[in-house]
């Protein structure tokens, strides 16, 4: 054979390896690294549908790579057995013309092919180097004779030669053979598709396009990293004006980019046979394919083939889990197959979207089957599903679901005929504040609701009702409900679990932790039970919140990292409710860029995907508190005039203004503006107005005592304190007694009783340092920094036992965050101190620590026993474990010790 290529009529451009555009490659580290594999198989495979950058990649790291390397791109025209092997060895004579020498003349000679190769392989034998030979868009190749020819190829290529082969398909060639002989190395969409930083690194640096972080987030989901389709919407932005750019972006999204139409259908729709083109358009309206399914909605019986079919030619479809039973296109095929079915068969989409619907009703898949119902038009029968299914959808947390579901759904259907959706309505509405149209729905299921012997709706209703009364902060009539809800349910405990939840709420309200706590225990046990995501979510929800009044964070945090898991994405308002709170604990800590970490978390889905009224006045709360922290007092102000403004669009403002305005007076009598905290508190908390709930009651008390000490009354502020006190302690709520403590210590040092004021300080800071609280000392005024300041010279000064180590560490941690520049003169004794306390406290159990407080209270063995229900020859065996890993002898030496490492108070 001649090897002059014009001779031949060989086109010399196939033989050459294509240029790169250097300014749109971007560096892709991790698939260079696994073609690097590639020279330790005989073949490596490179399989993904049309624009997937197969060619980019290969050619990019074969110009790179210091082998000999040979490269063939394929065509149509090259389906002949013979043309196909004059142009691989044309390709490899490009590196070494003897090397195909032998076999060039055996072509020539018409001789069998097997000949051919075998003279090409014993000549690549005796070339001793590396050689790599790539052969390009090998979908061309339809001939078998030509695939058997490359496996016999393949299957004897000395171990220095290696095949890579880039294609549309999967060639008809031997893999499974090759996959469990570990002889090939495999490429596929998955890997080939970019990054979520690559395609943000190739829009922003390689296509140099200048847009907001929320709009390349959304250039990147719909195109799922496919290259091509990111370059065509990419020029199809950068084509924009500036001013344009973000009306005509967002278009895309419901739509498809016409580049990338035109792009698919010549490159994708023209290259399939007519019965797989109407297949993929009479499917197009299903978001998930699987063969059965795809039967119904076709009519036809070839569900299966066809899946495989599309499987095997790379046509943007992928399977969704692993047994490869499910399927789904590419969003931006799917968006164009609608496109072409809505134009092809308009009579026909709703008869579709019916089948797809009762199919997935048969299978019990209930969002499926509404959705397509909807999508059809089918609104009767989508009611139909949404009611039969409405409660166990809404306590399983599939809230954004419903409420998307039954605002289509409102101008279609009678409400009147269905109190199930209308009382899913008034949830919905209370749930963001809307409560005229709350009281309307609530009005039309009442007319409706009675005769109706369906338990899971009367105790719906009765939680909704109960569910109001929390938000207008009426406990008794909220309990009234739930005991009603409670009282229904009693037949069927597992519905009851929402019930119990709101009825642990309502007792919360009112400050009583105990009962709250047990009620959220059932709540939760009964939602695990009965799969309710919204009444365990809610539960550990509230029980964190519990946990805040009790001053126990870190356990509140467990709880509130715990209800996010739970959440996901279908409890978004909770979810948001649970970051918000985590960014509280972490603000009251003093680590202020994790609070607003959770600030910025909760603000997301709240914005995606429907607010909730309440949730969002926190947000504000939160955000005006941590602009406070950064010294930012104008900003803190308008973020609760925000809030308030919130709290004004609602049909009962009153219920969220209570926190708002105890923050806001707090801030104003920082700034020594006393009149406008006095206005205000005379405006809106007159003291003949009705209270609702303790909580509210503690706000409005500790306003009208931070005012009384701005204005010089002390002994009225603590004639007030005192009363919250009291009932505080009853109900064992030491993270509210903490903000009524700090009050006191102020109280005490106007009044000038230094000792009374350090004695409070002190108790308070015993109380506050297993929480971490800091932001309590901090928003205090001037004097908590003296009066800490003071207490810490006193004890540096001498170590007295007065105050543990721990918590001298702890004064110490809160000088430094006021600024105070302090540094204790025996600080290594201290830390020491501090660890050993801590490690006693590791040490001893919890009914050992538990015998400790009885000693300490002056209680006999005998009396101990009694106390504990134990005999007093175990309180002895806890007495000698108790002096072993104290290292004492004695009940003196042991009381005496553990006072002085801060396991007893003094």
């Amino acid at each position: 054979m001649d090897l002059d290529l014009n001779k031949q009529l060989l086109l010399a451009t196939k033989l050459a390896i294509p240029p790169n555009y250097a300014p749109l490659i971007i560096p892709r580290l991790r698939l260079s690294c696994k073609l690097e594999r590639g020279i330790h198989h005989p073949v490596t495979l490179i399989s993904a549908p049309a624009g997937s950058g197969k060619t980019t990649l290969l050619n990019t790291w074969l110009q790179e790579y210091p082998a000999n390397v040979a490269w063939l791109s394929l065509s149509n025209e090259d389906n002949d057995l013979q043309r196909f092997w004059r142009y691989c060895l044309a390709a490899l004579a490009g590196i070494d013309r003897q090397l195909v020498q032998q076999a060039s003349m055996l072509l020539d000679a018409s001789v069998a092919i097997e000949e051919v190769l075998a003279a090409l392989i014993n000549a690549m034998v005796a070339y001793d180097r590396e050689l790599l030979l790539a052969l390009d868009d090998y979908q061309a190749l339809q001939l078998p004779a030509i695939h058997q020819s490359v496996t016999f190829f393949i299957e004897h290529l000395p171990a220095h030669v290696h095949l890579f082969i880039s294609t549309r398909v999967e060639p008809p060639l031997p893999l499974n053979r090759w996959r469990v002989r570990g002889q090939l190395l495999e490429i596929g969409l998955a890997d080939l598709c970019f990054t979520v930083e690559e395609s943000r690194e190739f829009l922003v640096h390689a296509m140099h396009l200048q847009l907001k972080p929320a709009e390349l987030t959304t250039l990147i989901q719909e195109t799922e990293g496919w290259i091509t389709g990111l370059r065509l919407m990419a020029l199809s932005v950068q084509n924009k004006p500036a001013g344009e750019m973000s009306m005509d972006y967002h278009g895309r999204s419901c739509g498809i980019n016409r580049d990338i139409a035109h792009y698919l259908t010549e490159e994708v729709l023209t290259t399939v046979p007519e019965d797989v083109l109407e297949f993929l358009l009479l499917t197009s309206i299903l978001t998930r394919l699987q063969a059965d399914l795809c039967n119904v909605v076709t009519g036809q019986s070839n569900g299966q083939q066809m899946l495989e079919w599309l499987e095997q030619a790379n046509i943007f479809m992928y399977p969704i889990e692993e047994e490869g039973v499910w399927h789904r296109y590419h969003p931006l095929l799917a968006a164009l197959l609608r496109q072409r079915s809505g134009q092809k068969y308009p009579e026909r989409i709703s008869e579709l979207h019916m089948r797809a619907s009762q199919w997935y009703e048969q299978k019990s898949m209930v969002y499926e089957a509404i959705e397509h119902a909807l999508a059809g038009k089918a609104f009767e029968r989508a009611a139909d599903l949404l009611e039969a299914h409405a409660w166990p959808l809404w306590l399983r947390g599939h809230i954004p679901f419903l409420l998307d579901w039954l605002l289509k759904l409102q101008d279609q259907i009678a409400l009147e005929q269905r109190p199930v959706l209308a009382c899913l309505f008034a949830f919905i509405y209370l749930h963001s504040g809307k409560w005229r149209q709350y009281e309307q729905m609530l009005a039309i299921v009442q007319r409706n609701w009675r005769g109706k012997q369906d338990i899971d709706l009367q105790v719906g209703v009765l939680d909704l009702q109960a569910y109001h009364a929390i938000c207008l902060g009426e406990c008794e009539q909220s309990l009234y409900y739930t005991r009603q809800a409670l009282e229904y349910s009693q037949h069927k405990p597992l519905q009851a679990s929402f019930s119990h939840v709101l009825h642990g709420i309502a007792k919360l309200q009112d400050g009583d932790l105990q009962q709250a706590q047990l009620h959220f225990m059932m709540g939760k046990r009964s939602g695990i039970q009965s799969h309710r995501t919204l009444a365990v979510a809610s539960a550990l929800f509230y029980q964190g919140r519990s946990k805040v009044l009790q001053g126990k964070l870190h356990e509140a945090l467990d709880l509130y990292q715990q209800c996010i898991s739970i959440c996901g994405e279908g409890l978004v308002w909770l979810n948001m409710q649970a970051h918000l709170q985590l960014g509280q604990i972490y603000l009251e800590w003093n680590e202020l860029a994790q609070a607003e970490e959770y600030l910025d978390s909760a603000m997301c889905p709240g914005q995606r995907l429907g607010e909730n009224a309440l949730a969002l006045i926190e947000a504000n709360i939160l955000a005006a508190r941590l602009a406070w922290a950064h010294n930012n007092p104008e900003k803190a102000l308008w973020l609760l005039e925000q809030a308030e403004n919130r709290v004004a669009q609602l049909d009962n403002p009153h219920c969220a203004l209570a926190e708002i305005s105890f923050v806001r007076i707090h801030y104003w009598l920082l700034q020594g503006k006393y009149d406008l905290a006095k206005q205000w508190i005379e405006e809106h908390y007159p003291i003949n107005m009705p209270v609702k709930g303790q909580l509210e009651q503690e706000y409005r008390g500790m306003m009208r005592a931070r005012l009384l000490l701005a204005q010089a009354h002390p002994e009225e502020a603590l004639t007030l304190l005192q009363k919250l006190l009291t009932t505080i302690q009853a109900q064992e709520r030491t993270g509210s007694e903490l903000q009524v403590e700090v009050l006191m210590v102020q109280a005490y040092d106007a009044m000038k009783d230094s000792r009374r004021s350090r004695q409070t300080l002190e108790q308070m800071l015993l109380q506050a340092e297993p929480g971490g609280y800091r932001r309590l000392f901090l928003e205090a005024d001037q004097t908590m920094m003296t009066l800490l300041s003071d207490l810490y010279q006193r004890q540096q000064k001498r170590y007295s036992g007065d105050i543990p180590p721990h918590v001298l560490s702890y004064i110490h941690t809160l000088l430094l965050d006021f600024g105070c520049d302090v540094e204790p003169r025996d600080w290594c004794s201290w830390q020491k101190r501090a660890q050993r306390a801590q490690a006693s406290l590791e040490q001893l159990s919890e009914r050992e620590l538990e015998v400790l407080k009885l000693i300490a209270e002056g209680h006999s063995n005998q009396e101990i026993a009694r106390t504990l229900v134990v005999a007093e020859s175990t309180i002895k065996t806890h007495l000698n474990n108790i002096y072993s890993k104290l290292n004492v002898n004695s009940r003196l030496q042991a009381l005496t010790k553990a006072h002085t490492v801060g396991l007893l108070a003094f």
